[in-house]
């Protein structure tokens, strides 16, 4: 790893590197992958996470934006225009093009091969760039369809339940503009344009640099990526700032209302269901990741022949929610299917499977840093302005997983107890 500058400052887009000298500076062993070289706040632009990887053959720029509450199907038609606009460009060279919304962030990522650089900057900043000025029905349009096919079966209601925090916002919109909770409000051209102006702000945008280049490059590439900087007051919660992304999900303070989508009438059902919601922490959090193993490992083991059990997570939500779901020929029997995975969820239940859980939380994110893919989006999940934070970054996740004890298992319980609902989604 080369040594990290202590300052990094733009100068308009070629960059200034100006080395302070201070050693402890340098966010902590060079020779570390899960903690980045350097983290650059740039005056007034993004904040670059620097990680140069000498040898490595193939190059990958992330861009990061916070996803406002209640705007997650505009972010879609936000993320659909800019993958659209530059896949012909990243297969023209190779390039891995990836883009999605991923713990309340939407993320816009590109690996291919280090020689190709410039092209892989130059369609970085394309797909940050502004949207289109034509309203992009066809995407709303799809995110219809999505939630409609949600909507159709159990499973479907399952995910939707587990984005409810931020689908209630919008269902609770789309009522009070059109009276009732099955349609999205309509986004327009402008009103697209002026979230991507709130979200893709220089000074909020997360850019993540992953190979081996030169900073004068990557500064003169990037510092001006995205949208012209907000000031301070317009970064707050009420602009959807950072804070929103903290917002209550399924038993929590935010919206408590739930999907009112109708799916088509089954007819007579050929099974029961049975579906449990809950917290077990943030996902950025080693102890509710560690639970959360846990808990799969126990389930693993749970010998039920008159029910089929489930455990569903949705990487988009930075809450961390899981739902539990049972299909069984009664609905006696799908209860008491999910009762028993409840029982589990207790300290007794999982004391025997925390060390494995613990474990296998560790080796998800030593995979992880070995892919350059999930490198970046690692970084991102773990993303600390302060480089040398203790708690922060991959390497941070790690050794608080190593420290990990039994009262740290009790937390994440206690959450699960506060945030458990039992949400019907077979009706």
């Amino acid at each position: 790893m080369a040594p990290s500058a202590g300052l990094i400052l733009a100068a308009g887009t070629v960059g200034l590197l100006q080395a302070a000298g201070d050693e402890s500076a340098v966010c902590g062993a060079c020779s570390d992958p899960l903690i980045p070289d350097s983290v650059v706040a740039l005056p007034f632009g993004p904040t670059l996470v620097l990680e140069r990887a000498p040898g490595l053959a193939v190059a990958g720029i992330r861009i990061s934006a916070p996803v406002e509450l209640g705007s997650s199907s505009a972010a879609r038609a936000l993320l659909h225009q800019a993958l659209g606009r530059t896949r012909s460009q990243a297969a023209a060279i190779g390039a891995a093009l990836r883009g999605g919304i991923e713990d309340g962030r939407i993320a816009y990522q590109i690996v291919g091969d280090r020689r190709d650089m410039d092209e892989l900057a130059w369609i970085a900043r394309r797909l940050a760039s502004p949207p289109s000025d034509a309203p992009d029905g066809g995407a709303l349009r799809r995110e219809e369809a999505r939630l409609d096919r949600l909507a159709e079966t159990p499973q479907g209601r399952l995910a939707l339940e587990l984005t409810r925090g931020r689908l209630a916002l919008e269902l609770m919109r789309s009522r009070s503009q059109r009276g009732d909770g099955r349609t999205l409000p309509a986004v327009g051209a402008d009103e697209l344009r002026k979230l991507w102006r709130r979200t893709h702000a220089r000074n909020r945008l997360r850019v993540f640099v992953l190979g081996d280049v030169s900073v004068p490059r990557i500064l003169a590439d990037l510092s001006r990526v995205g949208a012209p900087p907000l000031d301070t007051a317009e970064t707050g919660a009420g602009a959807g700032g950072d804070t929103a992304e903290t917002s209550a999900g399924p038993g929590g303070d935010g919206p408590t209302a739930t999907s009112t989508r109708s799916a088509s009438p089954p007819g007579t059902p050929l099974y029961a269901w049975s579906a449990a919601t809950f917290t077990l922490g943030p996902a950025q959090d080693p102890a509710a990741l560690a639970a959360t193993e846990a808990l799969r490992a126990a389930l693993g083991e749970l010998d039920r022949p008159d029910a089929v059990l489930w455990m569903r997570q949705n990487k988009e939500d930075a809450g961390g929610w899981i739902g539990l779901a049972a299909r069984a020929s009664q609905r006696s029997e799908a209860d008491a299917a999910v009762a028993t995975a409840l029982e589990l969820a207790t300290e007794a239940g999982l004391v025997p499977w925390w060390r494995q859980g613990v474990d296998e939380a560790r080796r998800q994110i030593a995979t992880a840093a070995a892919a350059p893919e999930e490198w970046l989006a690692l970084a991102d999940r773990y993303f600390s302005p302060e480089s040398r934070d203790a708690i922060a970054w991959p390497r941070g996740a790690l050794n608080q997983l190593d420290a990990l004890s039994k009262s740290d298992l009790a937390l994440a319980l206690d959450r699960l107890r506060r945030t458990l609902r039992r949400p019907r989604i077979d009706e």
